[in-house]
């Protein structure tokens, strides 16, 4: 696929140059016709077409766990789909047996996804203590002084909601291991644009939503869970986290399934499922190698045109912890914010700065967009 015939699934590039995919992501053709046509099928306006479409909707079900394994680089055994981030880190957080005296350590600065669903388990005993960061960016041996003989978690986000800093996930994965310290991370801000590979990582547990860089729809995301760790998960409970005898429904037989399903509580989103489906088929045929470089690239090339124009950047500009997000702190974030909108530019204010989150659809016509508008700028 070439990037232009890329660029036609997004029809909105047509008229106004979108670059928040850290906030929330168009949806391409692709998408909107799964969508449709789910819907479609529903609505029962095709006699042929299945109103009550429940198992004859796992297919599709099954094949997007089948592409999200492709992007985690693990089995689909091990995947599951949740609601949202939030959701898929409540089921760790509730799920482990915490003791009193546990620790759990986050890097500070994170998005609160990834801070309040530990906070809530101080009342059980179990502390965060939070790895000190500068505009987001820390190191591995940052991270390993705030871990001690108590500390059983340490939860990081893949890259900072902000700065955009990208975390050394392998480093961090073998410093778990080093220390038997369990190893999650927040994947919502790079799953989509960069590479992962959850096993070769180290990884223990990963969740994402679908609707940023991933560019599905809202309330639909994933989770990951290492086999080992799911043994040692309390699964939350519901009537589709195990197998269902449809003739003893009144049974009550607590049983789980023996993969990621046993966190499947109940009915999901198969909207959004079909969203992801349709999302990931076009990732998957763009190439995730070359779309984390062309994500890299545009973002490299954004954040020096925006240096040569005096824009102080928010976090590192270190390569190596380089993603898909530049921010800068201009004098007047908000007007920048407002002036950018007038000339059909679509970004973010996040902390009084400015976010720009180009994605691999996007291209050099869209940084000259950018730059026009900045160059016409003038401080208030």
């Amino acid at each position: 696929m070439t990037p232009e015939a890329l660029r036609e699934h997004f029809p909105h590039t047509e008229h106004q140059t979108y670059l928040n995919h850290a906030a929330v992501s168009p949806m391409s053709r692709p998408v909107r016709e799964a969508i449709d046509t789910y819907v479609s099928e529903r609505h029962g306006a095709d006699p042929e077409a299945p109103v009550e479409n429940f198992e004859s909707f796992f297919p599709m079900m099954e094949e997007t766990k089948e592409r999200l394994a492709t992007v985690l680089g693990t089995s689909a055994a091990r995947v599951e789909f949740v609601p949202n981030t939030s959701a898929g880190l409540n089921v760790l957080a509730r799920g482990l047996d915490w003791e009193e005296g546990d620790r759990i350590a986050v890097p500070d600065g994170a998005f609160p996804t990834n801070v309040y669903p530990f906070l809530n388990l101080e009342p059980e005993g179990v502390e965060v203590d939070f790895v000190p960061t500068e505009e987001g960016a820390y190191t591995v041996d940052e991270v390993e002084d705030a871990l001690g003989p108590e500390t059983r978690l340490l939860s990081v986000s893949w890259v900072h909601f902000l700065s955009g800093f990208r975390a050394d996930l392998e480093a961090l994965g073998a410093l778990c291991d080093e220390h038997d310290v369990l190893f999650c991370v927040d994947a919502i801000q790079g799953l989509g644009a960069l590479q992962v590979d959850v096993e070769a990582m180290g990884i223990d547990f990963l969740t994402a939503g679908g609707h940023k860089w991933l560019m599905a729809a809202q309330g639909i995301g994933v989770l990951y869970c290492d086999e080992a760790l799911q043994d040692d998960l309390r699964p939350p409970t519901g009537w589709l986290h195990g197998p269902v005898d449809w003739e003893h429904l009144d049974d009550y037989e607590l049983t789980f399934h023996e993969d990621a399903r046993r966190f499947r509580t109940g009915t999901l989103n198969s909207v959004g499922i079909a969203a992801l489906h349709a999302a990931l088929g076009l990732y998957l045929d763009a190439g995730p190698e070359w779309c984390e470089e062309r994500v890299l690239r545009l973002s490299t090339i954004l954040a020096d045109e925006l240096s040569d124009r005096g824009l102080s950047r928010y976090g590192t500009d270190d390569p190596a912890h380089a993603s898909g997000i530049v921010t800068v702190a201009p004098d007047a974030p908000e007007a920048l914010f407002e002036h950018l909108k007038e000339h059909g530019i679509t970004g973010a204010v996040r902390n009084r700065n400015l976010r720009l989150a180009p994605t691999y659809y996007n291209d050099q016509s869209d940084l000259r967009a950018v730059l026009r508008a900045l160059d016409a700028f003038e401080t208030p």
